[in-house]
Order: structure tokens, then sequence, then C-alpha cells
């Protein structure tokens, strides 16, 4: 499958990423420094700096911020646009491929009559237009529009998420292993690499990323078994993983869903089994400028759940499902953008065991 934009519609997407460079590399550090400058000045307290009701009176009327925050949104939107009509003149091709039936190990089973969400329904996920599940093309859209979105700092593979979480993986025989919210499924790579005789699985709502997801796995010769299913009511049976593990998903379901997922992740969980699931850091582990730009995304990003999953206690989330918990850090292998507000980027992986009988 060619997913290479022709040159007019891959100069404009550079474009784009060249404005999220900008933003990231110039504004971005030049708006730190006033504000360093502002808070040595001014001393707020730090249940002040807190507040998002405090900083938002800070920042608002700031010309760096204010530039900062519109770029950011005109460059979602252009990036979305350009990567779809970039994409839509193979799309013929595209959809056939990954309708095809693929005989190679490894296995795609969709369930056309499995209900969506209403959150997932009626949100457009990072702005992504028809979110990851009302365009056939919705896979592909994603694989490239995500490495623009993050100025390719997950890497040519995209697999850094992945290997950041194998990193920290407890070392323990692994039989089967379950990936929640696979989507394209190529984060999942690294782990299938590190594992190599367990079987693995991966489920999502989306019909056009499992069909994505199955094809790009078949191109890469990873044997992976793709299911359409919830993962607040999987139909898979008791003890059954040894791994379940999910990257970058909680965030985006309400916490309802999420306490669902976690019972449900424990219920299909071996005894000694593990629940991994990978995020971006809390609000509390940042400071409070990073915490503050982090939580713009709940309003203007297409994160609606965002700041309910960083104010969360998943710890508590895991007990209350039988896991015995634990938060540890996971550290990319890839800086973002110069200057990019975050640094260099670490995770939090909140790590269950669910205990033997």
């Amino acid at each position: 499958m060619d997913l290479r934009l022709n040159r007019e519609h891959q100069a404009r997407l550079d474009l784009v990423e060249g404005l999220k460079v900008f933003v990231a590399g110039n504004i971005m550090p030049q708006l730190r420094q006033n504000f360093d400058d502002w808070r040595a000045t001014t001393k707020p307290s730090k249940t002040q700096l807190r507040d998002n009701n405090f900083m938002k009176n800070r920042l608002d009327a700031d010309p760096l911020y204010q530039t900062s925050r519109g770029l950011q949104r005109l460059s979602q939107e252009a990036m979305w646009r350009e990567v779809i009509f970039g994409l839509n003149r193979n799309k013929p091709e595209m959809e056939a491929a990954m309708d095809a039936e693929y005989t190679a190990p490894g296995s795609l089973t969709l369930d056309p009559a499995m209900p969506m969400p209403d959150y997932y329904d009626n949100t457009e996920f990072h702005l992504q237009p028809g979110n990851f599940h009302k365009s056939t093309i919705a896979g592909p859209t994603y694989e490239v529009g995500v490495a623009t979105y993050t100025m390719h700092r997950y890497g040519k593979a995209g697999d850094e998420m992945g290997r950041a979480l194998r990193n920290v993986l407890p070392e323990k025989p692994i039989k089967r292993a379950l990936y929640l919210g696979c989507g394209p499924a190529y984060k999942a790579y690294p782990i299938m690499e590190a594992l190599p005789d367990a079987e693995h699985w991966g489920i999502d709502l989306a019909t056009p990323m499992l069909k994505f997801a199955r094809q790009r796995a078949v191109k890469n010769g990873k044997p992976m078994h793709f299911q359409q299913m919830n993962a607040e009511d999987m139909r898979f049976p008791d003890d059954h993983f040894d791994l379940v593990y999910c990257m970058l998903l909680l965030h985006e379901v309400p916490t309802k869903a999420i306490q669902n997922i976690v019972s449900e992740a424990a219920r299909v969980l071996a005894p000694g089994g593990v629940m991994a699931n990978l995020e971006l850091p809390s609000y509390s582990s940042l400071d409070p400028l990073s915490a503050f730009l982090m939580d713009w995304d709940t309003e203007h990003n297409g994160e609606p759940f965002w700041r309910d999953y960083h104010e969360m206690n998943l710890i508590k989330t895991y007990e209350d499902a039988g896991l015995n918990a634990e938060l540890v850090e996971a550290h990319s292998e890839w800086g973002g953008a110069k200057g990019n507000y975050m640094g260099k980027f670490q995770y939090h992986v909140t790590m269950g065991v669910k205990p033997e009988v």
C-alpha cells in the first residue's frame, strides 16, 4: 500500500510540520521565558499555579500564548485536510488492499453489528475528520497524520512508544498478549519482537483501523490476531492472557469506561498476569506551564476526556479491580522538536499484577 503523497500535497504537509516546529522551537521557548520571568517577579503560590482559572487569567491575553494556540489549532486542521486530500487519489487501491483476504499467519474478525459507544461515535479524536471509524481510509490517514502531528518524534517506524513500553515490562513468561485499542497496531511490533513465542491479539472498535492493521501486519510479517471488540465488554474467557496492555488509550474514554476496561482486563488476565497502561505524564508531575498547555487539548484538540483522565486516581482503579498496582517511568528514545515545551519525552506506565491464586 502506497501512503506517499504527491509532491504538491507533501509540500503543503511539510509546510504544516514546519509551522508546528516553529511554534515548538521558537514561540514556546520565549513564552516559557516570559512566564518564568513573571513568576520570579510576582511569586504566585503553588496553589495558584495549579489553578486553571488563575493560569487562564495570566495567559489568555498574552500575545505569544494566543499565537501559539491559534497556530496549533490551525496546523492541526490543515494537517488532516492535506493528508486526506493527498491520500484520496489512491483511495480505491488502499480500500482494495485492506479488503483483501490474507492467508498469512494471524487473523481478522469483524463484528458489523457491534454498536459504537456514544462517546466514541460523537467525537473526532485529535480533530481527525470522521474519527477512526467513519472513513474507509481512517487507518492510513492516522498513520500519515500522526507523523506530522508529533513532528516525527516517533521515528520512521512509528513504534517509539512500543519500545518504551517493552523496556519496562517485567521479565516473566508470556503465552498470550492482548493490545487494547490497537488502532493500526504498529506500536505493538517491538513487543511482538521481544515476545516471539507468544500469541498476540489486538482489539479495537473501528473496522477501518482493524482492516489497516491486518494489512500492515501481513506486510511486516507480524502474526497478530485482530478482533473488533469493545474493551469494556470483551468476549475472551477468564484468565486467558498473561499480558494486557494499551498505549494512549485510557485518556480517550470517560472515567466510567476506564473503570470498565480495567475491570475487564483484570478478568481476562491469568493469575500473575500483567496489565500495563502507557500514557503521557500526569499534570502533577509536570511544571505548571507545561501542565496548563497540556490541558488546553481538552477543549481545543479533540480530547474531551483528557483532563478527567489526568486528574483521576488510576492506581486506585487498578486496586479496585483486584490488581496490585504501581507507577513506573518509561523513557522515550526520541526527542521532540528543538525547544518543545515538553522537553525530552517520558511516559508513565501504570502497571498492575493479578495476584496468584
